[in-house]
């Protein structure tokens, strides 16, 4: 397949972007990117890191403070949990209990030490 343009390049990652903030995993989206535009996994990777910093950039243009993001982060995750026990779905529930703890580092793995492979 022949190597896409800036412009074919930056179409790529917006719609990576856009699926990321979906909720898509990345794997999803490397599976997607390798599959859709036939690109190398180190170069789905690549496509994947400028997304996600595109992203970033995003966040810090916009002036939206830190605390006040994560607050709101932590407020959704918990909302998620609740809703995800309601549900009678504990694969939710601990996934977004390990999401918190991510976050926060407050878990604990956090206090001993340990590092999550």
């Amino acid at each position: 397949m022949a190597k896409a343009n800036a412009e074919a390049t930056a179409e790529r990652v917006d719609h990576l972007q856009g699926m990321i903030l979906a909720g898509e995993p990345n794997t999803a989206c490397l599976t997607f990117a390798r599959q859709a535009w036939g690109v190398s996994r180190s170069q789905g990777y690549r496509l994947l890191k400028k997304a996600w910093q595109q992203i970033k950039n995003d966040i810090d243009e916009s002036g939206i403070d830190r605390q006040e993001l994560l607050s709101w982060s932590i407020q959704t995750l918990m909302a998620a949990a609740g809703q995800a026990m309601q549900q009678k779905n504990p694969g939710a529930v601990v996934s977004a209990i390990r999401q918190l703890d991510h976050m926060t580092g407050t878990g604990y793995n956090s206090h001993r030490g340990h590092l999550r492979r």
